[in-house]
């Protein structure tokens, strides 16, 4: 309980001063200070106007993202998403299944085209922008991922800019994806190896790391020339959502990234 509520308690206005306070052991603190139950009720009114906040900032998106728009599952079914502090829900995401999945594998497939088509430095330039929206939209990200998936402010904002050095890192590899002249073991005969986009990515990252592991795997991928599909975690897409939004202020066209809170077995 005493972790649960330091961590929460970097949040909303005037969390920073209870975050310091928090740090030492919560009985004591309670004690000396206020009833347990009196503070509870103050995180959970921090947690709510940062949620606001984050809504009001277009950074809460609670829809998926495919085929360039924001939809809810086609059957109408939802995942509640549950703030790990509080116990308190902060959103419901699309449910999305078979049918959703195969619809965005069909629309990365034929973004495919003209996205691997594009130079090298056109995806750089893209890369980069959605980077620098990451580095820009820092503090509004690093309380998200603090909202729904726990680890403190700090550590989320730390977290924040770790996943967007990936980006950073493959926007400027982008550029340098070097073909091969291979010595040939017949005198008449060059050998040459030219590398290409190979199509669709399946991503599927984990609630740990619910931004970093997303950039460590769309960079790459975005980078050569693939569009991707991208399952997070049930328990924090909120993150990835708001990263897929990032994305498409990039310049980054939308029919390239796709977002669906899904079963892991239907990418098996």
């Amino acid at each position: 309980m005493a972790t649960a509520l330091a961590r929460i308690a970097a949040l909303g206005n005037g969390g920073r001063t209870y975050y310091t306070l928090l740090s030492r052991p919560f009985g004591a603190f309670a004690a000396a200070h206020r009833p347990a139950a009196l503070l509870s009720r103050q995180i959970s009114v921090g947690v709510e106007s940062v949620a606001t906040q984050l809504e009001s900032s277009g950074l809460l998106k609670t829809r998926g993202l495919i085929g360039g728009k924001w939809i809810d599952a086609y059957d109408g079914k939802t995942i509640e998403v549950y703030n790990p502090a509080t116990g308190d829900v902060i959103a419901n995401v699309p449910c999305m299944g078979e049918r959703e999945t195969n619809d965005a594998i069909t629309s990365a497939f034929d973004a495919f085209k003209s996205w691997s088509k594009l130079t090298a430095a056109e995806r750089s330039k893209c890369l980069r922008k959605w980077f620098d929206l990451m580095i820009a939209h820092k503090e509004e990200l690093g309380q998200l991922i603090t909202l729904e998936q726990g680890k403190p402010l700090k550590e989320a904002i730390g977290e924040v800019g770790y996943g967007a050095s990936f980006v950073e890192f493959f926007a400027e590899e982008a550029k340098r994806i070097y073909g091969d002249i291979i010595p040939a073991t017949l005198a008449d005969r060059r050998l040459f190896v030219l590398k290409q986009p190979v199509g669709v990515a399946g991503v599927i990252t984990p609630w740990n790391f619910p931004l970093a592991m997303i950039t460590r795997k769309v960079g790459p991928a975005l980078a050569c020339g693939c569009t991707v599909v991208i399952k997070p975690s049930e328990l924090t897409p909120l993150t990835a959502l708001a990263a897929a939004e990032l994305s498409l202020q990039a310049g980054i066209p939308p029919v390239i990234f796709y977002m669906s809170v899904i079963a892991v077995h239907l990418f098996l």
